[in-house]
């Protein structure tokens, strides 16, 4: 190999590991049920300010809560925590459906978790979030044409095809994955409130 087929094969893959870096933060796309499912916490709450953070690497954020929706208990939370890191979140004050993770009693939410302004919610995603809970022994997995015929469905609800194994992603967007008295889970179109 020439000196400058090596140059250019380096050059080519550090601008690759570069491009992988520069994503670190970009999120795969999840039905809302997901990420309800794989967090910690799912709160409403209402932001009022960033406090001094206790934590080095955290920006912290003043909350009234108004729902906790996971986990059910009943202790208060009164502050939040974002990474300092370009994955962190920016808020500004007003009403949020936020989730994240719980790492030694300290709430912690980024660009993947929820950080939805309350406002702009559908009434339907609203009352879906009283359901997701009850879906999450069920799992969502995407998949295309053939392979959608040869997945287990028994606890799986489909998304990306339209046809009577799965829905279309945007569809699954008004809808939960539910578990049914056969054993198996399927899809149930919600109504708004």
């Amino acid at each position: 190999m020439s000196e400058v087929t090596i140059l250019w094969l380096l050059f080519f893959l550090s601008a690759g590991l570069n491009e992988q870096v520069a994503e670190g933060c970009k999120c795969l796309p999840r039905h809302p049920q997901q990420v309800f499912c794989e967090s910690d916490i799912v709160i409403r709450a209402k932001l009022i300010g960033s406090v001094t953070s206790t934590h080095p690497d955290l920006v912290a954020f003043n909350i009234k809560l108004i729902t906790k929706y996971k986990p059910s208990n009943k202790k208060d939370i009164r502050v939040i925590y974002s990474t300092k890191t370009s994955c962190g979140a920016v808020l500004n004050n007003g009403e949020y459906l936020l989730s994240g993770s719980v790492t030694d009693g300290v709430i912690v939410f980024g660009l993947c978790d929820f950080m939805w302004p309350w406002d702009q919610l559908s009434s339907v995603q609203k009352g879906n979030l009283n359901m997701y809970q009850r879906g999450c022994v069920c799992e969502i997995a995407s998949c295309t044409g053939a392979s959608c015929l040869t997945k287990k469905l028994q606890r799986k609800c489909l998304i990306g095809v339209n046809n009577s194994l799965g829905v279309v992603y945007e569809e699954a967007l008004q809808s939960v994955c539910l578990p049914c008295r056969d054993g198996f889970c399927r899809w149930r179109k919600m109504i708004g409130n």
